[in-house]
């Protein structure tokens, strides 16, 4: 039963004779044996999973470079991790891991191009574990191994074509059929791999496979390239904000060593609050007419997070609740969003209520990200935000919070900001540092003319960013009606 007060309790019956090997209801729910029946319900010849797979193998997490002493039995590896699947376009090698591993486990797990990764553990609340990945590139100069949060396999003979067996496995798991192969255990989802290789694979003939395969990777392939063309797009915002600025931005590789003279220390001993290119920065902001958000802040509150076992969220309905995720440079979204009771807000989180203009700051998990609250909002803000109103001009000249917003999220607005973090395992900043931080502040004409040209920038990058998005979905369709039909 949900412990949603709002949600009626699933009532159904199963005979004894339906009752497989396992016993939670979960596994019973008459929407997942619709879903089986869709799945295995196709009249062409079928194979579970496990009969078509060459091996099965779970990854090793290895040793950390950091604190282990290396000795010739191991070898530096890149280790790929659930973070690494990119739930759209596949993997993505941004940020893989390396680690020591011992050399007689690596030929057994080191990956190869037409192997497949299966997430086993992982998962979120709303994200079921099971996800799968294709290795169709890997470059990279060592070994490429997997995580012990994933389970390879290699598919056997010549009947299947393993880019077919992988988009048939993403099918069913866009479906949804993995929500009910999985445990739960302290927070972190479990799949039954058991119940995973009992997956009926429909074969079909070899050139439909390729057919469909194919169909599927182009249809990633051009969406990626569109959301590659946004990012491109979002990139020349810096250009843009700091040339109307005048601003020059340094160019080249950033100096590494660099000498701070005694007078010039500000309380401060870590060498990245001294980097060059941030004080030249500085410097041509403090030439112009400028201020700090100190000198212009009305009200400032910091946000509060109710514990999540008190009684003090609803599923729907309630007053929107901001967390990190929430806070964009593209301004409040509101994906994902959690709700607050209207008591809560009113009462006990009364203090960090949201007004049109505020300014929502992230100091925590992802610092130095701005939001303007827009005209009739109502909304509060988690412990890892900060809120604050501007007074309406300083020195004769009008402040436009959206202005402020949009130099605050460009990337020297960032640089500037995060060079006041405190350090630790997650950068922080708080709201006496938020005061610190320095603002150009051109005539209105400009300010405005800045937020017009990035609205734009925006706007383009929201079009290719929806369009990406609809070729993936309708991919995913037709993919679905190919292969289930």
């Amino acid at each position: 039963m949900s412990k949603n007060p709002q949600q009626s309790a699933e009532i159904f019956t199963i005979w004894s004779n339906e009752i497989e090997s396992r016993l939670d209801p979960f596994f019973y729910r008459p929407i997942f044996k619709k879903l089986v029946a869709v799945v295995n319900g196709t009249k062409r010849k079928a194979h579970l999973l496990s009969d078509i797979v060459q091996f099965s193998f779970a990854g090793d997490w290895g040793e950390d470079p950091d604190t282990f002493e290396p000795s010739p039995d191991y070898q530096l590896c890149y280790v790929l991790r659930n973070t690494n699947f990119d739930n759209k376009y596949n993997l993505n090698f941004d940020d893989v891991a390396q680690r020591y591993v011992k050399n007689s486990k690596i030929e057994k797990l080191a990956l190869q191009k037409g192997d497949i990764l299966i997430e086993k553990s992982g998962g979120s609340p709303i994200q079921p574990v099971g996800r799968v990945a294709f290795v169709d590139d890997l470059p990279f100069n060592k070994p490429v191994i997997f995580s012990n949060f994933l389970q390879k396999i290699r598919i056997a003979g010549d009947s299947f074509f393993p880019e077919y067996v992988f988009t048939f496995l993403q099918t069913i798991y866009h479906l949804g059929y993995t929500e009910f192969l999985q445990n739960q255990t302290t927070g972190i989802k479990n799949l039954r791999l058991d119940d995973f290789f009992k997956i009926k694979i429909v074969e079909l003939p070899k050139n439909e496979q390729k057919k469909i395969a194919k169909f599927a990777f182009d249809a990633r392939k051009n969406a990626k390239k569109m959301e590659e063309k946004a990012m491109k797009i979002l990139s020349s915002i810096d250009d843009f904000v700091l040339g109307e600025l005048g601003i020059d931005m340094p160019r080249g590789k950033a100096e590494r060593v660099f000498q701070v003279w005694s007078d010039e220390i500000e309380g401060r001993i870590d060498a990245l609050f001294y980097k060059p290119f941030l004080r030249s920065l500085l410097e041509q902001i403090k030439k112009q007419k400028h201020f700090t958000l100190g000198e212009a802040i009305t009200e400032m509150s910091g946000g509060a997070t109710p514990k999540v076992t008190g009684d003090y969220y609803l599923e729907e309905g309630g007053v929107p609740f901001l967390r990190v995720q929430n806070i964009t440079e593209m301004g409040i979204n509101l994906d994902d969003v959690k709700f607050i009771k209207p008591e809560v807000h009113e009462k006990m989180l009364k203090r960090s209520q949201l007004k049109k203009d505020d300014l929502v700051f992230t100091i925590i998990g992802r610092p130095g990200t701005v939001s303007v609250v827009p005209e009739n909002f109502e909304g509060n803000i988690s412990q890892n935000s900060v809120r604050f109103h501007l007074q309406n001009e300083i020195n004769k000249t009008k402040i436009i919070p959206d202005y402020v917003a949009v130099f605050l999220n460009t990337k020297i607005g960032k640089d500037l900001s995060l060079r006041w973090t405190a350090g630790g395992a997650q950068p922080a900043l708080n709201a006496d540092i938020v005061k610190k931080l320095i603002v150009p502040l051109p005539s209105v004409a400009k300010q405005e003319k800045i937020i017009a040209g990035v609205k734009t920038i925006y706007e383009k990058a929201k079009r290719l960013r929806q369009e990406a998005e609809s070729i993936v979905i309708s991919a995913q369709k037709e993919v679905e009606q190919m292969i289930l039909a």
